[in-house]
């Protein structure tokens, strides 16, 4: 997460971001301003670039997301992101 300043001195949160990892692979991160209301993932590798740009509502449903595409490569059943 980073912070930004603001005049007074005191810090706000400025940007949430979470790395989201499907067992020991960067799958990507998420992240939001304080403004935004959902995370907007971004894509670290190839294999996840299904998920570039999508929204979601915590980082933990954008890691269980990156898991099931994952899991599709591998032969689990398949599925498809609906935005």
């Amino acid at each position: 997460m980073s912070l930004s300043f603001r005049s007074d001195g005191r810090h706000s949160t400025a940007r949430q971001a979470y790395v989201i990892e499907v067992g020991e692979t960067q799958a990507g991160l998420v992240n939001r301003r304080a403004d935004e209301r959902f995370f907007t993932f971004i894509a670290a590798s190839a294999a996840f670039r299904a998920l570039d740009g999508h929204h979601f509502a915590t980082p933990g449903a954008a890691e269980l997301a990156a898991r099931m595409l994952a899991g599709a490569r591998r032969g689990a059943p398949s599925f498809r992101l609906v935005s």
